[in-house]
């Protein structure tokens, strides 16, 4: 029996240290290769609370979505992956963990 062909599969990674000024995903690791880019990214907090947005504004320590260590988030589309800012919210840094998919 032949299988389905996946919607989607991984093809990179990366873990970032969010810190006290907004950074987003490696551009190197997500674009295109072939005029194919990253689809949907995974992206997982570990110890400290961020803030996150995606629509082309960095978040703040007091503004964006939150992020609570142990959480995971899904972003789908290309734009929305190269649009993605963090940054901490207290004095300590978050690690995020990124898996991207083509």
């Amino acid at each position: 029996m032949p299988y389905e062909e996946e919607s989607a599969s991984a093809f990179a990674f990366e873990t970032l240290t969010v810190a006290d000024t907004a950074l987003g995903f490696t551009a190197a690791t997500y674009q295109p290769v072939n005029d194919v880019g990253a689809k949907r990214a995974l992206v997982t907090c570990a110890v400290a609370q961020v803030r996150f947005r995606y629509d082309g504004t960095d978040p703040t320590s007091a503004v964006g979505h939150i992020m609570d260590a142990g959480d995971k988030l899904e972003i789908e589309g290309y734009t929305n992956i190269s649009l993605f800012r963090a940054i901490r919210t207290g004095a300590s840094s978050g690690i995020i963990s990124v898996t991207f998919e083509r």
